[in-house]
């Protein structure tokens, strides 16, 4: 009957847990226990220790993810032939979750090189997790498999995961058409794996209809997945939207696009307001043309007078998003030498913006001039401008793991300071070459006066985190300083911890 729910669907919004807080609230002195048709029953009728008893149910079954009712358990639909993680890697996994999550990364890219799953009885606090943490949300849903998008149908706080592709997606027309707004992307993005251009005619279809801009942009998102010129005209299009989100990512798609018109047009832009007269200049006084604007997915300009922070966000969007092989062209010389043209023009945002445009685009060649440019004070503590542009952790992991580790070895020599140590070995992804890890043991066992027991913490905290656990063998048993001899100790149990975990998995 159209207007009821159905008490045998398991997807039904029958839920009291609203009623129990809203009674808790006001008091049981004020108002009764709310009647729970959905819970089982309890051995009290009113009173607070019933509405505590009813809530510790609901919250209970709110942890695991499912509406009981009265009906037959409902069957999950995954199907994943992957093993489970075994007992040990799961009470390990546990042990993450209570209290060395920054270790968590390392499990979920441990199970899948070893092509495993995490155990049933893991997924929910997994999934907790990555509705806390979303960059952790691609490998959660590997860990998770079938398990975990299903389970995800049953939690709201967990409905993120249903936009997650998993290897092997095929894509399933009733879910584009009635799904979900996190389903109808995951099979937008598992359509694109396979056919882009039926993709984004389905994309294109769709999208006068999607009255919020959120919709627009999260599946707008899916045309990631096969990116090529063929996208070029809905992505220009999508530069007009008036979500300033929407413009945003339609704009970091195309910087993706160093062949496209509009990667052209920023290179006329930057043509015709840039010079090396007396050091580089970008001139942003006498760019507020709307054309300028919509290339660059910033607001149309205003009528009255523009800030000193508008006139700075227009020269850093130009300088980030304008493809990088147009400067040396303009300063006849290579990036080192555009970069000493940015320090020399004595504007701090314009270098920043040259470092931050090198992240963006992705730039191995021009990150390799950047960390060569910057040499041994690359790890000076910078303030918060500085820190928004230097990025040097993203820097470093443009270049190949033998490379990337080799540079920060040469910048830590002997006479960098353990802060300057802590800094630069925090923003170096693991795991560590041999040679850099034996180089940080050596320098954490090395005697001599200037030690810092801060910088010697902060040297301790980065290898437990990034050095292989293997080096453990290397360290010493007994702290060699008794002012630091905590961090030290932490350093040794959390790589034999990992040890283990490496073992189990």
């Amino acid at each position: 009957m159209t207007g009821t729910t159905d008490p045998l669907d398991p997807l039904a919004p029958v839920d009291s847990w609203d009623r129990l807080v809203s009674a808790a609230l006001v008091g049981t002195s004020r108002r009764a226990v709310p009647d729970t048709p959905d819970l089982p029953a309890t051995p009290a009728a009113e009173g607070a220790e019933t509405l505590l008893d009813r809530a510790a149910l609901a919250a209970v079954r709110r942890a695991a993810g499912h509406t009981p009712v009265e009906a037959a358990p409902v069957a999950p639909d995954d199907t994943d032939d992957r093993p489970e993680a075994g007992q040990a890697a799961t009470r390990r996994l546990e042990g993450i979750l209570a209290g060395r999550l920054p270790l968590l990364p390392e499990w979920l890219g441990l199970a899948a090189a070893r092509g495993t799953r995490a155990a049933h009885s893991s997924v929910p606090a997994l999934l907790d997790q990555g509705a806390r943490d979303s960059r952790l949300r691609p490998a959660l849903a590997a860990a998770v498999g079938g398990r975990g998008h299903w389970l995800a149908r049953f939690n709201p706080g967990w409905e993120y995961m249903l936009g997650e592709s998993l290897p092997g997606d095929r894509f399933d027309r009733d879910e584009w058409e009635q799904g979900s707004p996190a389903r109808r992307r995951r099979a937008l993005t598992a359509l694109r794996a396979t056919d882009p251009g039926a993709a984004r005619e389905l994309l294109r279809g769709v999208w006068p209809d999607l009255a919020k801009a959120e919709l627009r942009r999260r599946l707008l998102e899916a045309l990631a997945t096969g990116l090529g010129p063929a996208d070029e005209e809905f992505l220009e299009h999508a530069l007009d939207d008036r979500g300033a989100n929407v413009r945003g990512l339609a704009l970091s798609l195309l910087t993706r696009l160093p062949d496209s018109a509009h990667a052209h047009r920023l290179r006329g832009h930057v043509r015709e307001y840039a010079s090396a007269d007396g050091g580089l200049r970008v001139e942003t006084v006498r760019t507020r043309r709307d054309d300028i604007h919509r290339d660059l997915a910033l607001a149309a300009p205003r009528k009255q007078p523009e800030s000193k922070n508008e006139r700075s966000e227009r020269l850093w969007a130009l300088v980030t998003h304008a493809p990088l092989d147009v400067w040396p062209d303009l300063l006849g010389t290579g990036p080192a030498g555009v970069l000493d043209a940015a320090a020399d023009s004595g504007d701090a945002d314009l270098r920043d913006a040259f470092v931050n445009a090198v992240v963006v685009q992705e730039d191995t060649a021009w990150a390799r001039t950047v960390l060569d440019a910057v040499g041994p004070r690359v790890a000076r503590r910078p303030d918060a401008h500085a820190r928004r542009a230097f990025q040097l952790e993203k820097l470093l992991d443009l270049l190949p793991v033998e490379e990337r580790c080799a540079h920060v070895q040469g910048v830590l020599g002997a006479g960098a300071g353990l802060e300057r140590w802590g800094e630069v070995l925090r923003a170096t992804r693991g795991p560590w070459t041999a040679a850099l890890s034996e180089h940080t043991v050596r320098r954490l066992h090395q005697p001599g006066r200037g030690r810092d027991s801060f910088g010697y913490r902060e040297v301790c905290e980065a290898a437990a985190e990034h050095m292989p656990p293997e080096h453990l063998a290397d360290l010493r048993a007994e702290p060699p300083f008794d002012d630091t001899a905590d961090a030290y100790l932490r350093l040794r149990d959390t790589l034999r911890f990992r040890l283990d975990m490496h073992k189990e998995l």
